[in-house]
């Protein structure tokens, strides 16, 4: 029955993320310890790229325990003033949803996306979050191309840092797949006590 349940989330995160979006990137990552499934678009709502949406969702899948983790951040953005606007949203963490407003940076085109949030929860003792998307991408000859991404959160309440982490991807682009290595660092707690798992990527873009 466990599996069955872990088989479940992973088929219906994959089915949500590919029937409703049709500019989406699928990545599957692999370490030693867990597979990290994630979907996650940056995509103008309006053609003058005033409003823009950006979504991310993912499922961790811990190999030993079998036990899945699903975490989805979603805001809307205006742009005021050369990318610089407002932005609203909610995100679910660990089985706390909250509504999310703050402010956005956005700049996008053929070779890069940079995306930066700094958001604040909408309820007492909110978590902030400081989140920042960053890929760049260019041809290598006729066939395959160079990729390459981070992203990094950094999450903190009024008594000091909560956790952060930082995801780092680099390899080869062919036609809409990308493959390659990288690396998932966590940062916990006021000390930031550091981890660091390295592993392969298999993504897709739609």
């Amino acid at each position: 029955m466990k599996h069955n349940r872990y088989y479940l989330l992973i088929i219906l995160f994959l089915a949500f993320a590919k029937a409703s979006f049709a500019q989406t990137t699928l990545e599957a990552f692999t370490t030693p310890d867990n597979l990290t499934l994630e979907g996650w678009f940056f995509k103008p709502l309006t053609e003058d790229y005033k409003l823009t949406l950006f979504s991310l969702n993912e499922a961790i899948v811990e190999y030993d325990t079998e036990e899945t983790t699903f975490v989805s951040y979603n805001v809307i953005g205006y742009d005021i003033w050369k990318g610089f606007g407002p932005v609203i949203g909610a995100r679910i963490l660990e089985g706390r949803g909250s509504a999310l407003a703050g402010i956005q940076w956005a700049k996008a085109s053929e070779k890069f996306l940079i995306t930066a949030n700094l958001t604040t929860e909408i309820r007492d003792n909110p978590f902030y979050e400081l989140y920042f998307l960053a890929q760049y991408k260019f041809p290598i000859n006729d066939k395959i191309g160079f990729f390459s991404q981070l992203q990094n959160s950094t999450n903190f309440m009024d008594n000091g840092h909560d956790f952060s982490f930082q995801r780092l991807r680099a390899g080869i682009s062919w036609k809409t797949y990308q493959v390659g290595a990288g690396l998932n660092a966590f940062q916990y707690s006021e000390d930031f006590d550091f981890e660091i798992d390295p592993g392969i990527f298999i993504r897709v873009e739609f």
